[in-house]
């Protein structure tokens, strides 16, 4: 599969886009391989629609909580669901504008 990469330079801060060819290797027979490339492109569509947006509006790669991690967890992807829930496109900016007015945050959990 060749997918496009964007990189950022940490000297320059600049964003340098290259493509790259990744193999993968199965046991599994039957599915074609652009079945496969569906399986992994929605793999993918998960870890930048979810996983990548936590870890950038919640700072959740930069947790320090040790003991029971699972529970904050937990609670920042409740946080994240009602906002998507809400239709927030940028939930950095959703979450911050909750932060600063209790009513916003009220609003987006249906307690009007």
């Amino acid at each position: 599969m060749e997918r496009t990469v964007c990189r950022r330079c940490p000297a320059t801060g600049l964003l340098k886009q290259t493509t790259e060819t990744v193999y993968w290797v199965s046991s599994a027979t039957g599915p074609t391989p652009e079945r496969w490339n569906e399986w992994i492109r929605g793999h993918w569509r998960i870890e930048n629609g979810s996983h990548y947006v936590r870890d950038v509006a919640f700072a959740e790669d930069a947790s320090r909580i040790r003991k029971n991690p699972d529970i904050v967890a937990r609670l920042r992807s409740f946080a994240y669901n009602l906002l998507r829930a809400d239709g927030c496109d940028n939930i950095k900016n959703a979450r911050w504008r909750a932060a600063l007015d209790i009513r916003a945050a009220l609003e987006m959990a249906g307690a009007r």
